[in-house]
């Protein structure tokens, strides 16, 4: 999966099952951007300070008996003229939100305003107001106000799932998708799953020379020129640093490090431009299994000794260690012990054959 997320007929499973996020994540960073979830948690707050503000004027006009004859309150479609709807008409210009709970906040926020105008119009007839309308009404209200408060929260939850200068998923959340992953090596005898590290090549230098701004810069055309270069159903996250850590589902070792020294030359070749300077962005990359034998540390662990590899062999090169050339030399019992030097003794260059 791209660094991307959030599929909104999953909110459905979230708030109606309560399933536990790190096995839902993979689902939830399918489609929105990240700039997505910088702004949803702040666009549902301000909508529902506005309809809290909607509705305290309805709730005083009825104790006071003053009457209300604004669009917001009485209109037909009074639903599009509030902030709140406005917002979701704004959202639902985009088909991937015409779906799931976002259908049924709309239309608890139509029935919500059809509620409150049958009350105001008793109001402005100057009747009184009917006891089950009024209840009605409020319990719509609730109802509404319980919905959009999973996704508010839920907006937030997963917000705090990226990171700011990469716009990448990060360490935490990527964890997540790993534990998914080996859940199916675990299941499916016939499921494959690589994983690779890369550390751009020389990046304290870069801070040291040009400052930390110009770092960041490197990260973000980094991180962009990784994502950019990946399956939709893969995953690269931030792991830490100058570190990445991508997710290759169905793919065997054999397809997964040809797919990353592409990647890798991919870097090379294209350079940041600043203040008029080329900097060129090399990075030295890893690659191995993620392994049924081992839990999922291990599998880490092999992928940053052959990415530690590839640095002691000159940096900007792909290594690569078959989990299954270990095992071979290993118990299954033994595999999760010390075995770092064997792992450096299988290491292998990837090497592309000319077109």
């Amino acid at each position: 999966m791209n660094s991307a997320l959030l599929s909104p007929a999953t909110i459905d499973t979230y708030a109606e099952h309560s399933v536990n996020n790190r096995y839902v994540i993979e689902n939830l960073l399918e489609s929105l951007h990240h700039e997505d979830f910088e702004t949803l948690a702040d666009d549902i707050k301000h909508s529902l300070e506005s309809h809290r503000d909607w509705m305290m004027r309805i709730m005083t006009a009825l104790v006071t008996r003053q009457p209300l004859n604004e669009d917001q309150f009485i209109a037909c479609d009074a639903h599009l003229h509030c902030h709140f709807g406005r917002w979701l008409s704004r959202i639902f210009e985009d088909e991937l939100f015409k779906q799931g709970s976002f259908l049924k906040i709309e239309a608890y926020h139509t029935q919500l305003h059809d509620a409150a105008r049958t009350v105001i119009q008793q109001l402005n007839r100057q009747q009184e107001v009917n006891t089950d309308d009024l209840n009605y009404f409020i319990r719509i209200q609730k109802e509404l106000f319980d919905m959009v408060m999973v996704l508010f929260e839920f907006s937030v939850q997963n917000k705090q799932q990226f990171d700011p200068t990469t716009r990448l998923i990060n360490r935490r959340s990527v964890g997540a998708i790993l534990a998914s992953e080996y859940h199916k090596r675990q299941q499916l005898d016939d499921y494959v799953c690589c994983i690779a590290m890369a550390d751009i090549d020389h990046f304290k230098n870069v801070n040291d020379l040009w400052g930390h701004d110009v770092g960041d810069l490197l990260l973000a055309h980094t991180a962009q020129l990784f994502n950019d270069s990946i399956r939709r159903h893969d995953t690269v996250s931030r792991y830490g640093g100058e570190e990445f850590l991508f997710i290759f589902p169905d793919m065997t070792l054999e397809q997964a490090g040809p797919v990353v020294d592409r990647i890798r030359q991919k870097l090379a070749d294209t350079p940041v431009s600043h203040q008029g300077n080329s900097l060129q962005v090399t990075a030295s990359f890893g690659v191995t299994q993620l392994s049924r034998h081992t839990d999922i540390k291990s599998s880490i662990k092999r992928a940053d000794i052959a990415l530690y590899a590839a640095k002691d062999n000159g940096r900007n090169i792909t290594m690569s260690i078959d989990s299954k050339a270990i095992m071979g030399q290993n118990s299954y019992q033994d595999f999760n012990n010390d075995t770092t030097e064997i792992m450096r003794q299988q290491c292998h260059r990837v090497i592309l054959e000319k077109d």
